[in-house]
């Protein structure tokens, strides 16, 4: 084969520089082609990087207000959080109030000392008493004696009524005669009849020495004209006994009387003051002889003053009636009565739960009345409904009914063996009181429930002391009686002018009372009083019932 290596040297030049000038063609074709990508591209990621700024500004701006609705929702969480409390802080409030409510609602006069007038409207009366209840219908019994008047005395009669008749109440025919029978039936009753009368003092003149003179009048003549002891002595009755307003017992007066006598109002007030100031005498030996005795009660209630709250107390016994009346209920007002300071450790008070009379200031033997805690531990079982209350309520009550029966009998303690059982039996009942109390979940009655507890543990030897010393009375009872008047004044009379006014009707309720406890003829004593010269208290202790 014949080769031209010339021509293929030149034909390789050639097709080299055509490769090559072709390589430079496409090179730069590839170049410009290549920016242009380039180019391109970058223009592509400048909007895709100003897309993604765009996105990521939106997005940063999300997340803002992400984290501001984040925290917003977290303050809202804390608010409901905090309302939540405040609304279960209320639920417990509300629950507490609705139990004390109940509590309320529960009260009448078996379980506190609310009186029966109080009684709200939709509630039955309820009327304490301590008498166990039967089946017998109220009024006399069969086989018991009928409690009837007795026919009088011929001597007794005053004044003999005949009631003829006329007529046959048959056929009406007026042809009757007597058959001699006669049915007679007595009545009691009574008149008032107003006596004027004039007293006459004859005036007199001595020869020897020629003055003239007359028999001495007395205080009670000193007017012209003055109204009687009788009608000062019903007047004080109706203001003190009754307890009727002063406007009534003139309307009183005035009509028994015929209306003859019409009494001023005025009247009436200065009455009371002049009969408190005659009994000056006998309040300061009443006070003394309270004093005196070794077993004494006291009580206080709260009466209106010239429409503000003033006190009314009382002191005594079964023969003795003391009251006295202040502006303040506090112990400034028993100090300024001079009896509690003043008594000896020997002598026992008898009385409600009050912390004035542990003050440090008086030293007599302290006695708690068992009523009140009766009426206490009801109210605990009828709030909470528990065993321990009523285990203790009959305890007292049986413990009570046993030294009553020994009394009567003559018997003057229980046995050793007896006080030891009572007393073990009343340490378990209040060991159980505190397991029920701690295991009770009331929000309200079981914080009172603990109070009580731990009141009767406290003041157990007071509340026990009528086990141990049987003179000693198992209520404050006779006090609570002495206090009942004067709620009927209260009720009556709204209230009294002042506390000297007050003062007026505890001086004269004393005598009143007193004497009533002594069988003396209240009536009579006023009309005492009224002269002038009232019974002196030994006169009281030692007159007879007919007086």
């Amino acid at each position: 084969m014949y080769c031209n290596i010339p021509v293929i040297i030149e034909k390789r030049a050639f097709l080299k520089e055509l490769i090559y000038t072709n390589f430079n063609k496409r090179r730069e074709e590839y170049m410009i082609n290549g920016y242009k990508n380039l180019y391109n591209e970058y223009e592509s990621i400048l909007l895709k990087n100003d897309a993604l700024s765009k996105e990521n500004r939106d997005l940063k701006y999300f997340n803002s207000l992400l984290e501001n609705q984040n925290k917003t929702l977290q303050n809202l969480e804390k608010e409901c959080i905090e309302k939540i409390k405040e609304q279960d802080e209320k639920i417990k409030e509300n629950e507490k109030e609705i139990e004390r409510l109940k509590f309320l609602l529960s009260l009448d006069g078996t379980n506190s000392g609310i009186p029966t007038s109080q009684t709200p409207i939709n509630k039955s009366k309820v009327i304490p008493n301590t008498r166990k209840r039967t089946n017998l219908q109220r009024g006399g019994q069969q086989g018991h004696p009928k409690h009837k008047l007795e026919r009088f005395e011929d001597d007794e009669i005053t004044e003999n009524i005949d009631h003829d008749i006329k007529n046959c109440p048959y056929c009406n025919g007026v042809e009757i005669e007597g058959t001699g029978a006669v049915i007679e039936k007595d009545e009691t009753d009574y008149k008032i009849v107003v006596e004027k009368k004039r007293h006459k003092f004859m005036e007199y003149k001595c020869k020897s020495c020629y003055k003239k003179f007359h028999e001495n009048i007395p205080n009670n003549l000193k007017e012209e004209n003055q109204y009687g002891p009788q009608v000062q002595a019903l007047e004080l009755t109706l203001m003190n006994q009754a307890n009727v307003t002063i406007n009534k017992a003139q309307k009183i007066t005035y009509g028994l009387t015929d209306r003859e006598i019409n009494l001023s109002e005025g009247y009436i007030a200065k009455l009371q003051k002049r009969a408190a100031k005659g009994l000056e005498d006998f309040t300061k030996k009443l006070k003394a002889e309270i004093i005196r005795q070794g077993i004494l009660q006291w009580d206080d209630t709260v009466i209106m003053m010239n429409t503000a709250r003033g006190c009314l107390r009382f002191y005594g016994t079964e023969k003795l009636a003391l009251y006295t009346a202040h502006r303040y209920k506090n112990k400034e007002g028993l100090d300024d009565d001079g009896i509690l300071k003043v008594l000896s450790k020997e002598t026992v008070v008898v009385h409600d739960h009050n912390k004035v009379n542990y003050n440090d200031d008086y030293i007599y033997t302290d006695a708690e009345c068992n009523r009140h805690l009766l009426g206490d531990l009801q109210k605990t079982t009828d709030n909470l409904n528990h065993e321990w209350s009523k285990e203790l309520a009959e305890l007292l009550t049986q413990t009570n009914e046993r030294r009553n029966s020994l009394i009567e009998q003559g018997v003057e303690e229980f046995t050793e063996e007896a006080l030891i059982e009572i007393s073990n039996t009343f340490q378990q009942i209040m060991i159980k009181a505190y397991s029920e109390n701690r295991n009770d979940n009331n929000r309200y009655y079981s914080e009172k429930e603990n109070t009580l507890i731990t009141r009767i543990l406290d003041y157990k030897n007071e509340y026990l002391l009528w086990i141990y010393d049987f003179d000693v009375p198992f209520t404050n009872n006779l006090s609570e009686r002495g206090l009942r008047g004067v709620k009927s004044k209260q009720k009556a009379s709204g209230q009294f002018w002042s506390e000297e006014s007050a003062s007026w009707y505890a001086t004269i309720k004393s005598y009143i009372e007193t004497c009533y406890r002594n069988g003396v003829n209240v009536y009579n004593a006023l009309i005492m009083l009224s002269l002038g010269t009232p019974y002196t208290l030994k006169e009281i202790l030692n007159q007879e019932s007919d007086m």
